[in-house]
């Protein structure tokens, strides 16, 4: 019986209670076939992006994200007049790589970001164009977890707990850097509209979604069987009631 405690304890401890502090993994549908690839330019070709009247071809990648030049007031005043139904139709997925890579090519592109939300602060823009007097820069966490987006808002995200799973319709300026607790971080710079919160689709693992309550319910009545298994086997059997004793008879006495 103790081994048989010792062992639903150490089930209760390093089985279930693991994967109870484990988050549910989250399944994200992969970028499909019909994600944006960007063609690199031939040498001597010009660039493919023409929009925003070729404003944001000014943008310089590397610089700081703090920097308000002619392309980051351009995209503000664009976006805060653009209907944002245009802008989801536009959209396209690209995969993170490609803002590295070809940085040029995507420059001006209104993508689709799907990515876990870190925080927001409100900054204000100056000389409020297209009226526009603070954005609302909002990190985010590529679902790699090793990389990371800065998108500047229209619109307050709200109250979003740390690594709510969002989505976005932005256009792509330019690399830009910060400084954060690791260093210099080098990260794509997007301006949008709005987040939105995207419905996760959790693991189907059952020990991974129990509950607190379950789980301990489910320990009390492990140790509850156990208890009562072992008062059963440890319970006295009643003895038999002796026979009668009488004087014993004698065959002459049983023949009279």
């Amino acid at each position: 019986m103790v081994v048989m405690g010792c062992a639903v304890i150490g089930w209760l401890v390093f089985d279930v209670a693991p994967k109870f502090n484990q988050k549910p993994v989250r399944a994200v549908r992969a970028p499909g076939p019909d994600a944006y690839v960007p063609r690199a330019a031939a040498p001597g070709e010009a660039h493919s992006v023409v929009k925003y009247e070729g404003v944001l071809e000014k943008a310089k990648d590397g610089t700081s994200i703090d920097e308000q030049d002619e392309p980051y007031q351009y995209l503000v005043r664009s976006l805060s007049h653009m209907d944002p139904a245009l802008l989801s139709q536009e959209a396209k997925s690209v995969d993170y790589s490609y803002f590295s890579k070809l940085t040029p090519e995507l420059r001006g592109q209104s993508v689709k970001v799907l990515a876990l939300f870190l925080q927001s602060n409100p900054i204000r823009v100056d000389g409020a164009p297209g009226g526009v007097n603070f954005i609302h820069r909002t990190y985010l966490m590529d679902l790699s977890g090793n990389e990371g987006y800065v998108v500047d808002l229209l619109e307050p995200p709200g109250e979003l707990a740390t690594r709510t799973l969002v989505g976005m319709d932005a256009v792509f300026l330019k690399l830009g850097t910060y400084e954060s607790k690791k260093g210099t971080v080098q990260a794509p710079l997007f301006v949008g509209r709005s987040l939105r919160i995207v419905k996760e689709r959790m693991s189907a693992d059952p020990v991974a979604r129990m509950s607190g309550g379950t789980i301990a319910v489910a320990g009390a009545v492990a140790m509850l069987a156990i208890l009562g298994l072992t008062s059963f086997m440890f319970r006295k059997s009643p003895r038999r009631p002796a026979p009668p004793q009488g004087p014993a008879l004698s065959m002459e006495s049983l023949k009279s």
